[in-house]
């Protein structure tokens, strides 16, 4: 089969790329929506405990993405850099989820074995995960290599991988709360989902332009080299920074939730939650073809800081619902303001990656990737710190123990912290615009010089010219 799938001539399908994001982020977001909440409402751990689990998976899952990017870096196979990992590394991803919700009270922990459990389960799941993501996203680049193609699988990628995340947290609280289904039992259900988008994307893909990318390296790759080259980059600093922050507002969203519909909205039901979290992301996937308009119009670096500049102000109502219905309405308004930060940072990543080939004369895109990981990790860690802290502050510590005010904790987290962590994502962006000037005005120009009216260039083109 995978001599098959080298032999392919036709280019790399976008959908067919971006649908294995489907698979992967329905059984990826099993175990990064509801974790947290599992250990923490079962009584499994206290918060203390789960925030110490969460920043070790943080400062792991930054750890092994360098060291994963530099071994799939220096890979050299006959089926290119990326696609041994993904074959090799597809079953340990949801065999570590399955695991995380193996065990529930009536097993035979004390308090301590509860917490090395859940943190050495939550280890070697990153390490699962990091192997997948990094393989997967140094393909874009090389899959696709012109501005048109790019902007379409981008908002493929995001469609799918947002419509993931819609059937898991609609999908998995009715069929744990209301079906009685254990979450382990979830997870098989969805890694089948998983394995066959799996076998689509390798199927509709062209894994000879990977080899091809890989041939045209002039320069041998170093992991110190590029370590120095990507950290004195300020453009690729303060977009990875800006990035840092939109991240941890996602993960304080899916972490969170739960926690959030319970003592905030006063929820109970599973299908509740599941609608409330749903209308957020319906309305963020209904408005991504409003994005990528917006992209062709303009450009995807102008979108991304108007998306940002929004962010803040649609955080901040975060603060008002009180009540079930309040919350879906400001859900389905607060969705489409994030559909910008979702699709075009893809774009700039690539444009960086397109930079730094320009540049050095290297194709590095998993390093790339993993270092921007590192980076992206600095806010997720001091979000978790924060969040923790202020609960504390409220009394909350598990759901055995919520203290007296668990509604004002969550609110806060929600409708103060969110904001505030958007609105320093927002300085950074700024940031990065001000410093990307040049270079982008290059690539823009080089793009143009290169190509002629009937079609766009093709960034491998210039390379080989250089």
């Amino acid at each position: 089969m995978l001599k098959r799938i080298l032999k392919r001539e036709k280019p790399t399908s976008s959908i067919g790329y971006a649908f294995f994001l489907f698979g992967l982020t329905l059984l990826t977001q099993l175990y990064h929506g509801f974790n947290f909440n599992y250990y923490l409402e079962s009584g499994l751990v206290v918060i203390s405990y789960a925030t110490i689990c969460k920043i070790v998976f943080i400062i792991v899952d930054a750890c092994n993405d360098m060291l994963f990017g530099a071994l799939s870096e220096k890979t050299k196979s006959k089926y290119g850099k990326r696609l041994p990992w993904l074959i090799y590394g597809l079953l340990f991803l949801p065999l570590f989820i399955c695991l995380t919700y193996a065990i529930n009270k009536h097993t035979n922990f004390s308090e301590v074995g509860f917490f090395l459990y859940y943190l050495i389960i939550s280890i070697l799941l990153e390490n699962a995960s990091t192997v997948i993501y990094t393989n997967y996203n140094a393909l874009f680049p090389n899959f696709f290599t012109t501005g048109a193609a790019r902007q379409k699988t981008a908002t493929y990628k995001h469609a799918f991988e947002i419509a993931g995340m819609i059937v898991c947290y609609l999908l998995t609280p009715i069929l744990v709360n209301d079906a009685h289904i254990p979450y382990w039992a979830v997870g098989i259900f969805y890694t089948v989902v998983y394995i066959c988008t799996f076998i689509t994307f390798i199927s509709s893909s062209r894994f000879k332009d990977d080899l091809e990318a890989e041939n045209l390296q002039r320069e041998q790759f170093k992991v110190r080299t590029t370590f120095k080259d990507l950290i004195k980059e300020k453009p690729f600093l303060m977009f990875n920074l800006a990035q840092s922050c939109f991240q941890a507002i996602l993960a304080i969203v899916v972490s969170l939730y739960p926690m959030y519909c319970k003592y905030v909205l006063k929820l109970e039901t599973g299908w509740q939650q599941s609608l409330v979290l749903g209308c957020l992301f319906v309305s963020l996937m209904v408005s991504l073809p409003i994005w990528y308009f917006l992209m062709k119009k303009f450009s995807h670096t102008k979108i991304y800081i108007i998306s940002y500049a929004v962010t803040p102000l649609a955080l901040l109502l975060l603060l008002v619902p009180n009540n079930y219905i309040v919350g879906c309405i400001l859900c389905c308004f607060i969705g489409p303001f994030l559909g910008g930060l979702m699709v075009s940072p893809d774009l700039i990543g690539a444009d960086l990656i397109d930079i730094d080939k320009l540049k050095h004369h290297t194709s590095r895109e998993a390093m790339m990737g993993s270092i921007s990981s590192l980076i992206g990790r600095v806010s997720v860690i001091l979000s978790a710190v924060a969040t923790a802290i202020l609960a504390s502050a409220f009394g909350y510590q598990n759901g055995d123990n919520p203290g007296n005010n668990p509604e004002l904790a969550f609110r806060i987290c929600f409708g103060v912290m969110l904001p505030i962590v958007a609105f320093i994502g927002l300085i950074f962006a700024v940031l990065y615009l001000y410093f990307s000037k040049n270079d982008r005005r290059v690539l823009k120009a080089l793009k143009l010089k290169e190509s002629d009216v009937t079609r766009e260039v093709n960034l491998n083109d210039i390379v080989r010219q250089k």
